[in-house]
């Protein structure tokens, strides 16, 4: 089962000052998280501005420092159209990337998804189907996306806690159904990322936990960091 930390998103820290923005912030939290077993993550690099990018000279250096600093670990990165970014933007900047990640998030629902699948797929480097609905789902199965893939990322972004619940069962019983091997990770945002997590785990599956996702502990307390947030994870996990 993966247990992944998503480290920053798009947040900056006028929203927590816990989120690790600069490389030496992500370092700090990745090297007090792995000393707590974590394994796998998930971030977002930025500039020298602390803004999102693509571009490889920027994130080549940068995840060249990461992988020699920590080896053992999975580090994944986003291909969100964060901020105006387009389509065409983002596919050239990757297409020129000339380091891989060991995998990357592609959101079915943006547009030129399946173009960005086949660019990853030529530049073997395997994505993360980002799946946020049933018709995600459907793209991902019609397209036969699973030949290629690192694993499903079902992704539940509802404010009521009983939709997100149901919606994440239909989606991952749809998915299972296709493809029962493929490997599944939930999660959700804000308060409700603790009820989609819980029942996540009650079916075996993976799950994804971070500054991301929420700010807030399961009692809606706010989280000090994304430390806080694994221990609290793994204290639900060890509850079951």
């Amino acid at each position: 089962m993966v247990i992944k930390v998503c480290l920053n998103g798009g947040r900056t820290k006028r929203g927590h000052a816990g989120i690790p923005v600069t490389l030496d912030e992500i370092i700090g939290d990745i090297h007090t998280l792995r000393k707590l077993g974590v394994e796998h993550f998930h971030v977002h690099l930025r500039d020298n501005e602390g803004m999102e990018t693509f571009e490889n000279h920027l994130l080549a250096p940068q995840m060249r420092v990461l992988k020699q600093r920590f080896p053992d670990i999975k580090i994944g990165l986003s291909s969100n159209l964060f901020n105006g970014m387009t389509p065409e933007r983002r596919y050239k900047n990757i297409r020129g990337w000339e380091f891989r990640p060991d995998y990357i998030s592609v959101n079915l629902s943006e547009p030129g998804s399946i173009e960005l699948w086949n660019l990853l797929k030529n530049k073997g480097i395997k994505p993360e189907a980002g799946i946020w609905s049933l018709n995600d789902a459907e793209i991902f199965v019609k397209n036969n996306l699973d030949q290629f893939c690192e694993r499903v990322l079902i992704e539940m972004f509802f404010e009521e806690r009983e939709e997100a619940i149901r919606q994440a069962n239909q989606i991952s019983t749809f998915i299972a159904e296709h493809n029962h091997s493929l490997e599944q990770v939930h999660h959700g945002e804000g308060i409700n990322t603790w009820a989609v997590i819980d029942n996540a785990l009650a079916k075996n599956c993976g799950v994804r936990i971070g500054l991301e996702d929420t700010l807030v502990l399961r009692s809606g307390i706010r989280a000090s960091g994304n430390g806080e947030l694994y221990r609290e994870l793994m204290m639900g996990l060890s509850a079951l």
